[in-house]
């Protein structure tokens, strides 16, 4: 994980969308929890790191289908760095070439 620099952690909530009681899929056994499935997704998030984003932390799961995530936050936009003149086109080159399919 890349240092702080001028960044602070910050954490928000959501809810996933909660599965019917009473659906089995075609398999016959229970469907597995949205909240399960996105814990699983986040893992490959916070994989990616890069000086210029904003990395994702961790993700808690509590009750029904509330998650909560962790992650820096930067005060500035990148509408914010773009004024100020601060290079971009790497970061973008970054992502068309690891991410962006």
């Amino acid at each position: 994980m890349f240092p702080l620099k001028d960044a602070e952690m910050g954490a928000f909530t959501f809810f996933a969308s909660a599965l019917p009681h009473d659906v089995c899929g075609s398999n016959g056994l229970p469907l597995t929890p949205n909240s399960i499935k996105i814990l699983g997704r986040f893992q490959i998030l916070k994989t990616i790191t890069h000086p210029r984003l904003c990395q994702y932390v961790d993700i808690s799961r509590g009750k029904h289908e509330r998650l909560v995530v962790v992650a820096e936050h930067c005060e500035r936009s990148l509408e914010d760095l773009l004024r100020e003149g601060k290079p971009v086109r790497d970061m973008l080159n970054w992502l068309n070439l690891d991410f962006i399919t």
